[in-house]
């Protein structure tokens, strides 16, 4: 009986999310349209109901993703986009996947299609985040510990150790562990190097760990970890490259 009512309420809560979509599909079309396209009725989310038991949820849109969880025959599911034939929901509230032949709703066919996020550019986030939550950790020459004290090579090689992916101990050695990349190129968790030497002649001296938007996070010996811009005239001028170390995990 509990099993039955768990059910219908399920059904019920579908029923009055389609109600509302198609209030506002109507309304459109009172509004002076008597034709609304499929452009117009793409829909930012919508609902579907699974139609088998036993159904994993996966972290991407690959069968051989990590399995977030499982769910069941009459679960009802939000819909956020599609991805060939898969759809992202919001599941536990994050982001994930579930295979389209296991989701029913007469809304789904106008589900937009989107472009997910690749498995590489997640973990690049992830990177990137885990290394914010060391901010202020304070500088220690040779120190490897990111809570105790790290100096910027030690800072960079345990956070990517956090990752399963190794890399030198010295700045200079963590430069012949990636490949090149262009300034212009840099997506986070890039490594990148400077000569803080004096004079810049090429020579690498510092390293520290690119998180977007022009910023990078690194060990300095005054404040610690703390995060800097490369356009700040002094990095600007002791800049040398770039290296990618997460392509060769």
């Amino acid at each position: 009986m509990k099993k039955c009512s768990h059910l219908k309420l399920k059904l019920l809560i579908g029923f009055l999310i389609l109600l509302l979509l198609n209030s506002s599909i109507l309304s459109a079309e009172m509004n002076g349209s008597n034709n609304v396209s499929k452009s117009n009725m793409e829909l930012p989310s919508t609902w579907g109901i699974v139609n088998h038991d036993g159904i994993n949820i996966r972290q991407y849109p690959d069968p051989d993703s990590q399995i977030l969880g499982i769910v069941d025959k009459n679960d009802v599911l939000i819909v956020t986009g599609k991805f060939k034939k898969w759809y992202r929901i919001c599941y536990k509230n994050k982001s994930a996947w579930i295979y389209s032949q296991y989701l029913e709703g007469c809304t789904l066919p106008f589900v937009k299609e989107i472009v997910p996020i690749t498995k590489e550019e997640a973990l690049r986030e992830q990177i990137v985040h885990y290394a914010k939550q060391f901010i202020g950790t304070p500088y220690c020459y040779g120190g490897t510990d990111l809570k105790k004290g790290v100096d910027c090579s030690g800072f960079t090689q345990a956070v990517m150790k956090n990752f399963g992916i190794s890399i030198h101990r010295t700045a200079s050695g963590q430069f012949n562990n990636g490949i090149l990349v262009k300034k212009a190129d840099l997506s986070p968790a890039d490594l990148v190097f400077f000569d803080t030497s004096g004079r810049n002649d090429g020579d690498i001296s510092h390293v520290g760990l690119y998180i977007g938007n022009n910023q990078f996070i690194h060990a300095t010996t005054a404040k610690g970890v703390k995060i800097d811009d490369l356009s700040q005239s002094y990095y600007k001028k002791r800049y040398v490259l770039a290296t990618s170390v997460i392509n060769k995990k």
